[in-house]
């Protein structure tokens, strides 16, 4: 009865508004799905809906579900998930990848050790998470209704009498303060880190997102990017557009996309405060001409 009952969960017409994301967690709101049949992938494998018809997966099997609207599953998965995406781990696996995350092993991963790492990567960049911090002034005095924006999902959220806020966000999202004079944001990712990231930002919102970008990202020429370890355990988070992807793979669609700008180098102590685990030995992104355009208001 509860295999049907997941079935049921993933493949009944989604034409509805996702269920917003309530204080407590839930599912996120994404967007509109359409009424056709989406893109499923299971541990990390695409699967059909006949294969979960004839394997005796149980919700209680699961550990994580994460649910695509069109438009960020085709990001993320490219035409196959033109029409939304359900990516779904079992408890198995997620322990398995999580226990991998946890104690890494000093030699290269075999394919299976590999596969369960893809995984973990994949969900914790792509989860939602709950980003808490405090705003203050130079002096570290708290600032009370400070505005805190959410640049990529266009939100915000203010702070309390001691400075404090509390916002839902994206792993890629960027969080500003907006129009504080003379005031420093320190913010804590929930569960994670005491601490993520800390900058100062001086002036008008647009002056503070200069402040961020120069505070943060570091220049580098793309031919330096040859120039990196090939051992995946010194090498950079690769991110084109806002998709992760190997070194081969950035290089290759790099070299014959039109690239918006030069391709930035996020140093690790700030590549792990806005991508997280993954991004230890910092990140190399880059933003398409076409992609800029579709974000450009």
């Amino acid at each position: 009865m509860k295999s049907f009952w997941l079935l049921m969960l993933i493949w009944v017409p989604l034409t509805a508004q996702v269920a917003k994301e309530t204080k407590e967690g839930g599912i996120k709101d994404l967007g509109e799905i359409s009424y056709k049949t989406p893109l499923c992938i299971l541990d990390g494998k695409k699967v059909s809906k006949i294969f979960l018809k004839g394997r005796t997966l149980q919700m209680d099997d699961i550990a994580k579900i994460l649910v695509f609207s069109e438009p960020r599953a085709k990001g993320l998965f490219g035409k196959r998930g033109r029409n939304g995406a359900v990516y779904i781990i079992s408890k198995n696996a997620f322990e398995k990848a999580e226990a991998l995350a946890n104690n890494l092993p000093n030699r290269k991963l075999n394919r299976k050790e590999q596969h369960y790492r893809e995984i973990w990567e994949f969900y914790q960049t792509q989860r939602p998470i709950v980003v808490s911090g405090k705003v203050t002034d130079k002096e570290g005095n708290p600032l009370a209704n400070i505005r805190v924006y959410n640049k990529d999902r266009n939100t915000d959220t203010y702070t309390d009498s001691l400075g404090n806020y509390t916002v839902k966000a994206d792993r890629w999202d960027m969080l500003m303060v907006h129009c504080c004079t003379s005031c420093k944001l320190i913010t804590d990712e929930e569960r994670e880190q005491e601490i993520n990231f800390e900058g100062l930002f001086e002036g008008t919102y647009k002056e503070a997102e200069k402040a961020y970008i120069e505070e943060m990202i570091k220049r580098i020429p793309p031919n330096a990017i040859m120039r990196f370890s090939e051992d995946p355990c010194a090498s950079p988070l690769f991110v084109l557009d806002g998709m992760p992807m190997d070194k081969k793979e950035f290089i290759e669609k790099t070299s014959r996309l039109k690239i918006s700008k030069e391709i930035h180098y996020v140093t690790p102590a700030a590549a792990t405060a806005i991508y997280g685990s993954g991004a230890i030995n910092g990140v190399l992104v880059a933003v398409t001409e076409k992609a800029k355009r579709t974000t450009s208001p």
